[in-house]
């Protein structure tokens, strides 16, 4: 090495001790490359990388001022100074132009030289990183409700979407960020996983597809969705393995629905049993206060009847609460023409409340249909109810069934199955 020589003309010296001139040997590599110092600074380039850059940059600048990419620049110095080689490593960088683009880089140092050391970097743009290389595809990915993103092959991102940013709830750092950009991972069961254990890292360490592991994500702020990872590694058109792309999809409203199948599921089984005992209490009853088969089948069936229309009006407020005026309305659907008349505020009872106040109505109606009211031409139905609070806060009601204009009545003999009921 000539005496007096600036770093610009400065020739490095291989360990078989032929010289060569960097700015010239550089200009035949088939790929964009550099030369710099420990520090750093830019002590040769080739035409190529001054494109791949968005123009050249002057002689002793550094890669940070070439380059926006602090992190990325950051990670290349670490790699010299430690002697690392670093390999197929992905950054995404902004040029001065500002324009942004992906790198698939080599770097190593070169032997001998002293110090503080030279190190020659290579640049290639990385077509795998579509959209961080071509504005049209990186469009694509941000138009994607998907969320979306790569890293290179040490497991550094150097591209998510939008819809990976709100999915994470917040902007991790390009570069910086490994692995993932989660602020927390969980397992499916709620234990919290590591972030190196989660399927991307697994993807990058074992270079193949990770499937069917579901994790829950959570954000800064304490929100958690279930996703489906899709971590799947890149390679490029000579095999070299670059990084990993992940897609993920969020799950939240399959799991949702999974678990209201499941509460559907038991919820049915429940009711089922319910009704199915019911209508065995209801034979019982009614075999036990009739004598004849004929009298039991006709009563048994208007019971099971009964007890079909109210499971009608339970499925038409979808189990929840159904209207008092709705259920007596059900049991004296068959009488109109002024024959009844109701009075009262409309008031709401529950699924179990519902069945056994249609019941409850049902015989009524029967009663006033076989010996009351509604057995005589004239006879009226009147029926009314009125609700308060007790002095506990219980709520009250009360309800007053009166029949006009039947025959006389008399008392039953002994009690019935409508008084049992």
């Amino acid at each position: 090495m000539s005496e007096g020589s600036s770093d610009a003309q400065r020739n490095v010296t291989f360990m078989t001790g032929i010289e060569w001139r960097p700015d010239a040997m550089l200009h035949l590599l088939p790929t964009a490359a550099c030369i710099c110092d420990g520090a750093g600074r830019i002590v040769h380039f080739n035409p190529k990388a001054a494109d791949l850059w968005g123009g050249e940059p002057a002689m002793g600048a550094g890669l940070a001022e070439t380059w926006s990419a602090p992190s990325g620049v950051d990670r290349i110095l670490r790699a010299l100074r430690s002697g690392d080689e670093l390999a197929g490593a992905v950054l995404a960088v902004e040029s001065g132009t500002g324009a942004g683009r992906c790198f698939l880089v080599n770097a190593r140092r070169l032997p001998g030289g002293g110090e503080p050391g030279y190190a020659i970097i290579t640049f290639q743009s990385w077509p795998g990183a579509g959209p961080a290389s071509d504005e049209r595809v990186r469009a694509l990915f941000e138009a994607m409700p998907l969320a979306v993103y790569l890293t290179d092959a040490e497991g550094y991102l150097t591209f998510y979407n939008q819809a990976a940013a709100d999915l994470w709830g917040y902007a991790p750092a390009i570069g910086t960020a490994r692995w993932c950009g989660s602020w927390k991972i969980y397992y499916a069961d709620g234990r919290l996983m590591a972030v190196d254990a989660c399927p991307m890292a697994q993807t990058l360490r074992e270079r193949r597809p990770v499937r069917n592991q579901e994790v829950v994500i959570e954000t800064p702020g304490g929100a958690r969705t279930a996703v489906m990872p899709y971590p799947t590694p890149l390679f490029d058109d000579s095999g070299t393995f670059v990084g990993a792309i992940n897609a993920l999809v969020d799950i939240t409203h399959e799991k949702l629905a999974d678990e209201r199948h499941t509460l559907f599921s038991r919820e049915l089984n429940h009711r089922v049993k319910n009704a199915l005992a019911t209508g065995y209490a209801i034979a019982r009853q009614t075999q036990r206060y009739t004598e004849a088969a004929d009298e039991f089948r006709e009563s048994f069936g208007a019971r099971l009847l009964a007890l079909s229309r109210a499971h009608d009006l339970l499925v038409h407020s979808q189990w929840q609460e159904t209207s008092l005026r709705s259920i007596v309305g059900d049991a004296l659907s068959a009488y109109s023409g002024g024959r009844v008349r109701m009075e009262g505020e409309d008031i709401l009872f529950g699924p179990r409340a519902t069945l056994t106040l249609a019941m409850t109505f049902h015989e009524l109606v029967s009663n006033a249909a076989s010996y009351g009211a509604l057995s005589a031409p004239a006879g009226r139905i009147q029926l009314a109810w009125h609700c308060w609070n007790d002095d506990e806060g219980e709520r009250t009601v009360e309800l007053m069934w009166e029949e006009q204009d039947g025959p006389p009545v008399e008392g039953p003999g002994e009690p019935g199955f409508g008084t049992r009921l």
